[in-house]
């Protein structure tokens, strides 16, 4: 609406100041300057009516171009001052010309210089000198039109080009966010997967052994209580795993410090199996709530590794630094070990650690001991301040 609104101003304006000029000089006979006023006139009715609608519908582009031309060389014939009328009709052709291709556009210039070019001719008596005179000037006019359309067309292609790309560019990084977008999501749920290998499960296997113990006690009351507290105080701990879960809060609670931590581990496994496991938690110094987190989850996987596969009856956990500033959590068992290779894993358990080792820089190492049962030891390393 903009373009249109200046394309109309420029015609109008256009069409005053060439009439003023042509009534401001008239030419002989008397008849020829309101004959070339009411030619000017005339393409402005043309203009106003019909063909101003070219700018927007292109079924009017020929006849508005048609009738340009003619005016400016009729124009001519009577008057030369209409000639200044080019101003406007060379970059109208340029703007109306269908097609991508320069060649109408320069074509119609040439056309139109031609018909001016004749017009000069006829208002200057004709004859030889009037024709040189006519050709002089338009072929300035036209080299003059021709040289600012073309560079005008190719300034504008080049500027529709990086449209173009700029909206390709902005596809491809909307493309590229979404994809960001759904690996980040892939990322949350195989972390939330692990999340509920790691505690819920693990409780509710808890609940389910504790449960088929109690039911395999008989009589024996004092134990049956026994196993009910644990089943309270698993349930109790499946439930604040929940609700950390929900609430995208820490997902492990190591209040007190990792040793402390394990050591509530422990003695929960203990009591739970009834399997002996001796400690060695040396004084590991503070370390960051990540490195927390991973080393006591990776305490929680393999002693459920134990309790599940190992067929134990000892276990041994050792935490300790080592010279360098790594610090490892090995836990070995007596169980019936793994063979000579670590298993391919299939599901979150040592993948799982090995996943969230990686995380933060760590390693996992697992392997059978010389005698019989299992040694594992992630180890991880504080990064430099």
């Amino acid at each position: 609406m903009t373009r249109t609104r200046w394309w109309h101003l420029a015609v109008a304006g256009s069409l005053v100041v060439v009439a003023a000029l042509v009534a401001a000089t008239p030419m002989p006979p008397a008849w020829t300057t309101p004959t070339a006023i009411a030619v000017l006139a005339a393409f402005g009715l043309f203009y106003a009516v019909a063909a101003r609608r070219a700018l927007d519908d292109r079924r009017w582009a020929m006849p508005l171009i048609v009738a340009v031309v003619i005016t400016v060389a009729a124009g001519t014939a009577l008057s030369p001052n209409v000639a200044t009328l080019q101003c406007i009709a060379f970059p109208m052709i340029w703007a109306l010309c269908p097609g991508g291709s320069m060649r109408r556009p320069i074509l119609t210039c040439i056309v139109m210089a031609a018909a001016v070019a004749a017009g000069f001719w006829i208002r200057l008596g004709g004859g030889p000198d009037a024709l040189v005179q006519g050709v002089v000037i338009e072929s300035v006019s036209v080299a003059l039109g021709i040289g600012i359309g073309v560079w005008f067309t190719t300034e504008m292609r080049a500027g529709d080009e990086n449209t173009r790309l700029l909206a390709e560019l902005t596809a491809a990084q909307g493309q590229l966010a979404a994809m960001h977008r759904e690996a980040g999501a892939g990322a949350e749920r195989e972390r939330l997967a692990r999340e509920l290998h790691d505690t819920i499960a693990q409780n509710l296997t808890s609940l389910v052994m504790l449960a088929q113990r109690g039911q395999n006690r008989g009589a024996d009351e004092a134990g049956m209580r026994d196993d009910f507290e644990l089943i309270e105080q698993v349930a109790r701990d499946a439930l604040t795993e929940a609700r950390a879960l929900v609430a995208s809060t820490a997902s492990v609670a190591v209040d007190g410090g990792l040793r402390a931590a394990i050591e509530r581990l422990v003695a929960t496994f203990e009591r739970e199996t009834r399997i002996e496991i001796e400690t060695q938690l040396d004084d590991v110094g503070a370390l960051s709530r990540e490195l927390e987190v991973v080393l006591l989850r990776c305490a929680q996987e393999a002693l459920a590794n134990v309790r599940k596969h190992a067929g134990a009856s000892h276990v041994r956990l050792v935490l300790e630094r080592r010279d360098g500033g790594a610090i490892t959590l090995a836990i070995s068992d007596d169980g019936v070990g793994i063979g000579d290779a670590p298993p391919a894993s299939t599901g979150f358990g040592l993948d799982g650690m090995r996943q969230r080792l990686a995380l933060v820089g760590g390693d996992l190492r697992v392997a059978s001991l010389a005698g019989a049962g299992t040694e594992l030891v992630a180890t991880v390393r504080e990064e430099e301040s």
